[in-house]
């Protein structure tokens, strides 16, 4: 039997092993079929033996089918107005990546910043971190990386240890940067989304993406700096690369390639930032005032908006249908399916089942409590997608803060940034996956480097937590 064969049967097999065993003490039957519905998606979640698109749609189909919730609630999962804000900003991902404004940006920050080999990674992963703050992780790797292939390619160095090792910095740094930078926005990573519609449904909880950025984009370039000082550290650099000028000229080549400044790249920065101003402003200023808007509701305006500006060129928008269409379609429904599920544990009552089980952890201390979950959530996703590590923590979290006592907003969001660490490995995330098919790296590469960068993150996560959160929310973990 093959080890796809295994991994399909293994989701119905504990599905089945659980929904036949009695229920334990206190459990209801509901909540004892919402676990095996849980392991199901959970297994082919991990073990991907289909699509985890196609994963996320079992909720819509087991949970009526077993009297844990009513179609017409769980389908509504689906049609989250947090899942329409990630919508309008795939737009805007598509559009800033049809004009090619995002490698314009990218390349511009490189050369600016890019001088010695150590300054090279940095301009690199700075450029990628912030790219990766307003579209997908994915496409700023597939980006990206070319472009960090070239100049390590074109830039020779005085030893070949030292060329070999600026190679490995600069793609590790370039693979990092994507998952770091996607921390320091609402829209950067899906994971956001997971957590902002759970404390909303939840704890009647509103994040705006200001309050995010307060503390998301600080984390975020607080660990990208100590992410480039392990990088220098553990593969050495020159202070003084030969190939330094030969880098700066295949950067500029690079951006003499694309020309000047276009029309519609004017254009659309003109609207994008015109949204980016509107969002951060708007929880601070005007939200108030005008009755039910919020981040959603002008990020659609925006992406409504890509469909009717000109671009100035061929006579079409900056946006048209065919290219809109192309947007991550799959992730849509990974979304609704964690949301579907988090639904379940509430209902169900499986969510204060667990709850009552955790109250024997309240004799630890908060923060080893949490150090704990963030290792937990950490190694999850190192093999698992983030989205379906954040989707399945959730409630699981929500549960264990009121067992303990603490208060459920630091535990899950810690638990969401971490679900985006997964540094260890080429198979945690899309962006790891990318920089290791270069041929430049190893298996162990990756991991020495990696493995320490979670364990560095979860430190720095815990004293944000701890030192920020309070003074940005008021909020004491």
């Amino acid at each position: 039997m093959n080890r796809r064969l295994i991994a399909l049967f293994s989701g119905p097999t504990l599905f089945l092993l659980i929904a036949c065993l009695p229920a334990p003490a206190g459990m209801p039957e509901t909540a004892k079929m919402t676990a095996a519905i849980t392991a199901w998606v959970a297994a082919w979640w991990i073990a991907e033996p289909v699509d985890l698109a196609v994963t996320s749609l079992l909720p819509l189909a087991l949970f009526p089918l077993c009297g844990v919730a009513p179609l017409k609630s769980v389908s509504g999962e689906f049609g989250n107005e947090i899942i329409f804000l990630f919508i309008a900003g795939f737009f805007f991902g598509k559009t800033i990546e049809r004009w090619n404004l995002h490698r314009r940006i990218a390349l511009r920050m490189v050369y600016w910043l890019g001088s010695n080999p150590s300054s090279t990674v940095l301009g690199f992963m700075i450029a990628t971190a912030f790219i990766s703050m307003w579209i997908s992780n994915t496409a700023t790797a597939v980006m990206m990386t070319p472009v960090a292939i070239a100049v390590a390619t074109t830039a020779r160095r005085n030893q070949e240890d030292e060329d070999l090792n600026f190679k490995k910095a600069l793609l590790l740094g370039v693979g990092y940067a994507c998952s770091i930078g996607g921390l320091a926005t609402l829209i950067g990573t899906p994971t956001n989304a997971i957590f902002i519609s759970y404390v909303r449904q939840k704890m009647d909880l509103e994040v705006s993406f200001w309050q995010w950025f307060m503390f998301g984009f600080p984390f975020a370039l607080a660990l990208l700096l100590i992410c480039w000082v392990l990088l220098i550290r553990m593969f050495p650099l020159s202070k003084e690369g030969a190939g330094r000028k030969n880098t700066r000229d295949s950067i500029r080549a690079e951006l003499q390639m694309l020309g000047p400044v276009t029309l519609p790249e004017r254009r659309l920065m003109i609207l994008f930032g015109t949204v980016i101003f509107a969002w951060i402003t708007g929880s601070l200023l005007w939200y108030g005032s005008v009755p039910n808007c919020n981040d959603t509701v002008v990020a659609v305006l925006g992406a409504i908006l890509l469909f009717l500006v000109p671009s100035g060129e061929r006579r079409t928008p900056l946006l048209d249908w065919d290219t809109a269409v192309k947007i991550p379609w799959g992730i849509i429904l990974l979304f609704g399916g964690g949301l579907a599920l988090a639904k379940g544990f509430d209902q169900s009552g499986l969510a204060a089942w667990m709850g009552e089980q955790m109250k024997g952890l309240n004799t630890l201390s908060h923060v080893m409590i949490l150090f704990s979950v963030l290792a937990v959530v950490v190694l999850l996703s190192e093999v698992a997608s983030n989205i379906a590590t954040a989707s399945m923590m959730m409630p699981v979290l929500a549960a264990l803060a009121v067992s303990i006592g603490a208060h459920p907003f630091g535990l899950l969001m810690s638990a969401t940034l971490a679900a985006s660490f997964g540094f260890g490995l080429p198979v945690a995330t899309a962006p790891n996956t990318i920089v290791f098919s270069s041929g430049f790296l190893s298996t162990r590469d990756m991991a020495r480097v990696g493995f320490l960068l979670d364990l560095l993150a979860i430190l720095l996560l815990l004293a944000f937590l701890y030192g920020l959160l309070p003074w940005i929310w008021g909020i004491h973990i």
